[in-house]
């Protein structure tokens, strides 16, 4: 009788401290709230050996979970020193600032480093940043949700939707003399095998930029530089024949968006992928107003502000996209879990194409994804030209998302990316 009395009063001690726990508005102090309340329960009145086994079990979580916020603790300041360390405002390339974020199984943390405007204000982990390429992956959902819903076959050449006087389809794409504009398909504008080549990497295009650097630019006048630099009689490959990202890809894709829709790129991003997820401070910088209250860090090419002193306008499907760290994040997890899609299958799709064994040098291709091996784990995700990424590990739940906000940084983008990872690897 004694002992059920006691292990009644037990119960209840255990139930009370287990609701005081699950009510603590801050869930990063709920461990140390789980640590108390076990260790106030393990010290009332062990006085038999029933109560002394049950104090003892309590007491090896609370070191447990002791053990844990103590790893995470020496992770966090790890990797806070390591953002530090991007930190470089001199010279010809400097880093003003710096974005990391790290997120896997009972761990999170985010960080920033830096002058968010290259002076006087220091950047937050709040703070928003230019995407990039980033974008396309944005790009690539849509696309992919409107496959779902009927509006086209991803086999389906882009004349049927984009013969119209911006496109010039039949000069749209040259390859040694022979026109192939009309034959190029919507899964190879996706994964980079149009064989269209890029007007970006034209030694004009910069300079171009800089002579007007607040030009305003949309889909049309995008592909007007194209024309003008005759990029479009410079087709790298007949389509299918081969990879080269070009940006002109996702400018089309975007085309083929507002077409089918008849609606805005920048009103679909909302309506299908902003919106849904809760990206309040995400948005298509230029051709909307900027959304949600976080500031916008600045990005630079070299020394030249491309916030304060140049328009990125001509960014837009290719990587017009403004947002957070932690709103990028919640969009890799809904994309990679497959919230996106109607259909498992549209999520296997866009990543099963990465094994065509197409990319770059460090990163395999599928549609509009990139997939990466980093320490020996498979991720995807997409970088972008202002030295920032965001990777998700489906099989282990590992998400880095990261901006150095500058063009050239000599080799510290990969850097940060994998010690980021290989640190999170080394506490699990």
């Amino acid at each position: 009788m004694e002992t059920q009395r006691r292990y009644y009063r037990l119960s209840m001690q255990f139930t009370i401290c287990k609701m005081s726990c699950f009510s603590c508005p801050n869930r990063t102090l709920f461990p140390f709230h789980l640590m108390c309340c076990c260790t106030i329960i393990a010290i009332m009145g062990c006085n038999d050996y029933f109560h002394r086994v049950i104090s003892c079990m309590l007491i090896i979580m609370v070191l447990g979970c002791s053990q844990h916020i103590k790893r995470n603790k020496a992770l966090a300041h790890t990797l806070q020193t390591l953002v530090n360390r991007m930190i470089d405002p001199q010279g010809d390339d400097p880093v003003h600032n710096a974005l990391l974020l790290v997120e896997s199984p009972g761990f999170h943390w985010q960080g920033a480093a830096g002058m968010a405007d290259g002076r006087i204000t220091p950047m937050t982990a709040e703070h928003t940043f230019k995407l990039a390429s980033i974008g396309k992956v944005f790009t690539a959902v849509i696309i992919l949700q409107l496959m779902e819903e009927g509006y086209f076959s991803l086999d389906d050449p882009i004349s049927r939707y984009l013969d119209i006087p911006a496109v010039r389809l039949e000069r749209l794409m040259i390859h040694q003399g022979t026109a192939y504009g009309r034959s190029i398909t919507i899964r190879q504008l996706l994964q980079h095998t149009s064989g269209i080549a890029d007007y970006m990497e034209d030694p004009r295009f910069i300079p171009g930029v800089l002579k007007d650097p607040k030009k305003q630019y949309n889909a049309a006048k995008i592909l007007d530089l194209y024309y003008a630099y005759q990029t479009n009689e410079k087709g790298v490959f007949p389509p299918g024949r081969g990879f080269n990202y070009s940006d002109v890809n996702y400018v089309l894709l975007a085309l083929l968006i507002e077409q089918v829709t008849e609606e805005p790129y920048h009103i679909q991003l909302n309506k299908r992928i902003f919106a849904p997820l809760g990206m309040d401070n995400s948005y298509l910088e230029y051709y909307e107003a900027p959304r949600g209250d976080k500031p916008l860090s600045h990005a630079f090419f070299s020394t030249i502000d491309l916030v304060d002193d140049v328009n990125t306008s001509f960014d837009w499907g290719g990587g017009g996209i403004v947002s957070t760290c932690a709103e990028l994040n919640t969009f890799i997890k809904a994309l990679l879990t497959g919230r996106l899609f109607k259909q498992e299958a549209t999520l296997k799709l866009m990543l099963s194409a990465a094994e065509d064994g197409l990319g770059g040098q460090d990163y395999d291709y599928g549609l509009g994804i990139m997939k990466r091996n980093l320490h020996g784990l498979i991720f995807y995700g997409h970088g972008g030209a202002y030295d920032c990424d965001v990777f998700y590990c489906p099989k282990e739940r590992i998400s880095v998302c990261m901006s150095l906000n500058q063009m050239n940084t000599h080799g510290k983008r990969d850097a940060l990316l994998l010690e980021a990872v290989r640190l999170v690897l080394l506490t699990r």
